[in-house]
């Protein structure tokens, strides 16, 4: 009798740990995947509407001297950053301006936009004055 008791509870044991098993391998994934978006959506929010709205101004240090930028921030992003004022030369502007501002819209962040060779001072006077612009704008 205890052989027959013990025979079953070892097959109840055995059955139930397999069960355990392969719910385990269903049940972590999932809670992995759920967790992975929960983390991307927390940082997407907290990315998306970083900025107040309205028009910013910010300064810098070109080549030739300084430059003013004008950041523009439509619901929480950045929609437009335009030269106001600069010393440096027209074509070097040109060619910086033509590659900050729509790497700075397609990122939405200053810190991935890169300076332009060939005009690294200028680029890196329109990226420090558009940062302070940000700066002001931040919630």
């Amino acid at each position: 009798m205890w052989l027959r008791y013990l025979s079953s509870t070892l097959t109840t044991g055995v059955v139930m740990a397999f069960m355990y098993r392969k719910m385990i391998k269903k049940v972590i994934p999932a809670i992995l995947a759920a967790l992975t978006l929960s983390f991307s959506l927390a940082a997407y929010s907290s990315d998306a509407a970083q900025y107040k709205d309205g028009v910013y101004t910010g300064k810098g240090q070109g080549k030739e001297g300084e430059i003013e930028v004008s950041v523009s921030i439509n619901d929480g992003k950045i929609a437009n950053a335009e030269v106001v004022q600069n010393e440096d030369t027209e074509a070097l502007m040109v060619g910086v301006v033509d590659n900050v501002v729509p790497e700075l819209l397609e990122t939405q962040d200053i810190d991935k936009v890169d300076a332009v060779t060939g005009a690294t001072m200028s680029s890196q006077g329109v990226i420090e004055a558009i940062r302070q612009a940000l700066e002001q704008a931040k919630k």
